[in-house]
């Protein structure tokens, strides 16, 4: 095997060496200038700046003006009893008029048969328009408004409460309506006194009393 003859030669080494131990010679000796001095030392009072810190502070000096300046307001500490808390708006109560309504109407399933011919001129002139069940649920939301005023005045007694079925179109309109529940006992009472008929039962008894009513009083209405 062939001897490889170095690349460097003993006097380059050593004056390689040397340029080593001179460059870091100074890092050493700012190592040690930065070492805590003894308390009894004059030194110890101050604490020692390198040449960068002094120009640093230099720069800072001319460069900010005089007098008090006030923090960044990043930098601020805001008192927590200087933040206003966000507004709170108490929650509106429901109307106690219309909770009291709601409460005190129950929901009535109710059902007519379709009147005879020559019953309801209204009826009758409606149909012309609308098909006979169409035409009689028109006049049903108008006979329970009225006859919910008659059960509160008393007047229902007076009237029939029911009418002629037409035979031949045995269709039945069905509705639900939101009633008091201070005239569905008024009614309760009128057409089921022993409180023995169904639900059903009673809301046909209700809607064709009131279409009855308003069959009855379409000849005393302005024509």
């Amino acid at each position: 095997m062939a001897i490889r003859k170095p690349t460097m030669s003993a006097e380059e080494a050593r004056r390689l060496a040397t340029i080593r131990l001179e460059a870091t010679t100074p890092l050493a000796g700012a190592a040690t200038l930065a070492q805590p001095q003894p308390a009894s030392s004059p030194a110890a009072a101050t604490e020692p700046v390198t040449r960068a810190a002094a120009a640093a502070r230099a720069d800072r000096e001319s460069v900010m003006p005089s007098g008090n300046i006030d923090p960044p307001v990043a930098s601020r500490n805001v008192s927590s009893s200087t933040v206003r808390p966000s507004a709170t708006f108490p929650r509106q109560p429901p109307s106690s008029s219309l909770a009291k309504t709601r409460l005190d109407k129950i929901q009535v399933f109710l059902s007519a048969p379709l009147p005879a011919q020559g019953v309801s001129s209204v009826f009758a002139t409606l149909q012309r328009q609308y098909p006979p069940p169409k035409a009689l649920q028109m006049i049903l939301r108008k006979a329970l408004d009225d006859y919910e005023d008659m059960l509160e005045k008393g007047a229902f007694q007076k009237l029939p409460a029911t009418y002629a079925e037409n035979e031949i179109n045995g269709s039945i309109v069905q509705t639900s309506r939101m009633i008091p529940k201070a005239l569905v006992a008024i009614a309760r009472a009128h057409f089921d006194p022993l409180g023995l008929e169904s639900t059903r039962s009673f809301g046909r008894k209700f809607a064709t009393a009131a279409l009855a009513a308003f069959f009855a009083n379409e000849t005393k209405r302005p024509g």
